[in-house]
Formats: C-alpha cells, structure tokens, sequence
C-alpha cells in the first residue's frame, strides 16, 4: 500500500511549512536569546571601552580682496595675483614644519599637558595631536580662492583645538605675507647689487672707451707729428741744398765779376721811372746779372754771409707754420682732458626709439635711490579672507549604533544557527527512518 502511494506521488514539492519553522524556532529559543545576549553585551561592553568621541573644529578661508593685492603689488618687483597669494597661504597652512613650530612656539604642549605628566614620545604625540588638520578645496570647477576652503582640526577637547585652528589660520596669514615681504627683500638686494654691477659694467666700459680714445689720439697725434717733423726736415733740407747753391753761384760770380774787374756794385747807375717800386721789383724788371749789379765785393760778402749761417729756420716762411701745428699737437687740450677726466659718468648716453638721450648712470642711480628708500611693511595686507571662524561641534558617539548592529546580527546569526543544527540533525535520522520502513 504505503509503495503504491509512493508509485502515485513519486515525489512531495519543497515548501515552507511556517508551523514547523515555527516549532523549530521555539524549540531553539533558549539557544537564539543566549546567543543574541551574549554577542550584545560583549557590544556593550565594547563600546564602553572606546574613549569619548572627539570635538571637530571647521573653518573656512577664501582669496585676499582686491585691496590686499594692490597693497602688496605697490611694492617693487612684486607682481602677485589673489590666486598665487592664496595659494601660498594655503601652502603655508598645510606644512607640518610650520605647524610644529606653530605649536612649540605657543607652548601648547604645556596647554595639552597642564599636569606636565610625563611624556614617552613628544615628537610622536604633537604629530598625533597635528595629524588631524587637514585643508579641503571646495569640489567645484572654480579657481583657487573662489569658493571657500574647509579647514578642519579634531581632538578630545573642543575649546583648545577650536584656539589652536584660529591661531594657527591668523598665524599662516601673516607668516605668507611675512614670507612675502622677505622674498622682496631678497628681490630688491639682488636688484641692488645687480644694479651696482650695471653701473661698473657701463663705468668700466667707458673708462675703457676713454682710454681708447686717448691712446688713438695719441697715435693719431704721433702720426701727424712724424709728418709735420718730416715737412719741416725736407723744409730744412731744401733751404740748406738752396743755400748752399746759392754759394757756389754767388761764388761763380764773384769770380765773373772779378775778371771783368767789376769790384763795386753798379745800383747806382739804374734808373727808377718810379720812386715807390721797392728795389727787388726794379732789379727783377731790369733782369741784368748780379755780377754787374753787386760787384765782386758785395758778391764776397753774401759768399761769406751764407758760409757762416748756423742755422736756415729764420729763412724758411713754412716753417713758422708747421712748428706751430707740432705745438698744438703736443698740447692737444681734448688729450689733457680726457687724461684728467675723473669720472665718465656723464659721458655715458644713449639714445632711445624716440631718439631722446638718457644717460644710463643717472637712471641706475634713481633706481637704487628709490630701492633703497623702501621700507616694506605688512600693515593692510593679508594673505586670505576668514569667511567663518572656527566652528566647533562633537563627533556623534557611535556607541549605541553599535550596540544596535551587534543586536541585530546576534539575533540573525543565532537563528541561522537554531536552523543549521536542525538541518544537520536530519540528516543524522534519516537512515534509521528509511530502515523503519
């Protein structure tokens, strides 16, 4: 019979039989409700056992104003814009150097540790205490500085962290503007001293100029002198080579007019259609010899004159000139100027597009003047805008959340337990079942 129902309902549709799962889950109660509590106060006492939630302080910076750029661009060799000043300062803000002296500087670890309890490892606790800071750029598509950027600090006590973050915001402020003046210091020195190696530069240049051009002056001079030495010397040459033909005509002469016994000079015998023609005139328009009109005598005489003459110069007319030009050369006043010069300074120019003549030296000089007369002060600028101060609140205790998750899954796992232990007592009689049969 019992095979027979087995022929007619070969198999029996799996289902959920909500009596049986019922039965089952209250047999297994004891086990689910143990399980569920111990997992629970072990949740409990976990969560005892974490330390207070922290306090977390948020602030939030945006770029400098308008004002703050032009206060700082109003210094030389500066060109700053809102987004690199910010940009520096959020740089500043988030380097842990600064941060650290920041915090020794303020002597907060004594805040931190006003019991002065000893401490294993300073270095490690300001980092653990620094490690929380953090600085978050709006997630927008905006430039720096636009939106405002988060800055954030967490610790267990809320009014010291809170001090610390707005210290720290104010401190990064000023040391980026500090920063800033330092780094036009530093710009306006190099420029002084570049300034100084300009000025030698064009000093030394035109000192060296000036040296050209006297030594070209020099040669120039040595030159024209050699010339003029040279003139004067063929000058000498020809009056003395004149001279001494003269000599030896006056002598043939003398001798003609002594053979023809002509001994005195016969200028009395001519006569003057005029009384003012000077004699030379009259003795050139008469054209007769000068052994008829001097004589042996007088031809003598002059013979001897040219013999003793010590010197032509007075008797060469270019003479007087070519000396005088050797003296202006050996005392050429642009020479002895140039010689004298102390400084070259005025004498340097040059000309710009519009053909206006600037004297380098003098505009080297203004500018160091100007530099040097700055006196860079950090009033008035500030590297970023405090658009809300720091914000404190305390981070939710996930305690009892805890407590909750750790429950529910106790509840659940237990159940999966009551339902697994049944499964495998089933298959444990299921032989012994079968036999029976």
């Amino acid at each position: 019979m019992q095979q027979s129902n087995q022929e007619i309902n070969p198999y029996q549709p799996d289902g959920i039989d909500l009596r049986r799962l019922a039965k089952l889950l209250k047999e297994g109660m004891w086990l689910i409700f143990g399980f569920t509590g111990i997992v629970t106060l072990l949740a409990i006492v976990y969560a005892l056992s974490l330390p207070p939630s922290p306090y977390v302080s948020i602030a939030s910076v945006v770029s400098p104003g308008q004002s703050s750029v032009l206060s700082l661009n109003k210094f030389p060799l500066t060109n700053e814009t809102s987004e690199t000043i910010f940009t520096n300062y959020l740089r500043k803000l988030s380097e842990k150097e600064f941060q650290k002296n920041f915090f020794y500087g303020n002597d907060y670890l004594t805040v931190l540790n006003p019991g002065n309890e000893p401490i294993d490892d300073v270095e490690n606790y300001v980092s653990g205490f620094l490690s929380s800071i953090s600085v978050e750029a709006p997630d927008t598509k905006q430039s720096v500085g636009e939106s405002p950027h988060l800055i954030s600090m967490q610790g267990s006590d809320g009014e010291i962290i809170s001090r610390f973050l707005n210290e720290l915001v104010v401190s990064a402020n000023s040391e980026t503007v500090n920063d800033f003046i330092t780094i036009t210091n530093q710009k306006i020195a190099i420029r002084l001293n570049q300034i100084a190696e300009e000025r030698g530069l064009l000093l030394a240049r035109a000192k060296k100029d000036r040296l050209s051009l006297i030594l070209r002056i020099k040669e120039e001079d040595a030159q024209k002198t050699r010339e003029l030495n040279y003139l004067i010397e063929r000058a000498k040459n020809k009056a003395k080579k004149e001279r001494l033909n003269d000599i030896q005509t006056l002598t043939a002469a003398a001798k003609l007019a002594g053979f023809l016994g002509i001994i005195e000079n016969n200028l009395g015998q001519i006569s003057y259609s005029n009384t003012d023609i000077n004699l030379n005139i009259a003795l050139e328009d008469v054209d007769l010899p000068e052994w008829y009109l001097f004589g042996e005598k007088a031809l003598l005489a002059r013979v001897e004159l040219l013999k003793n003459r010590t010197s032509d110069d007075p008797f060469i007319p270019e003479l007087i000139s070519l000396n005088n030009k050797i003296n202006d050369i050996q005392n050429n006043n642009l020479l002895q100027t140039l010689e004298e010069r102390q400084d070259d300074s005025p004498f340097i120019f040059v000309f710009d597009e519009f053909k206006n003549m600037i004297t380098p030296i003098n505009v080297l000089d203004i500018e160091r003047t100007n530099l040097e007369s700055i006196i860079l002060e950090s009033s008035g600028i500030d590297a970023m805008q405090l658009a809300h101060p720091p914000v404190t609140r305390q981070i939710p205790n996930p305690r009892r959340t805890i407590v909750v998750i750790s429950f529910v899954a106790g509840f659940v796992l237990s159940i999966f337990l009551v339902l697994m232990m049944h499964l495998f007592k089933e298959d444990d009689t299921e032989p012994t079942t079968k036999t029976s049969r």
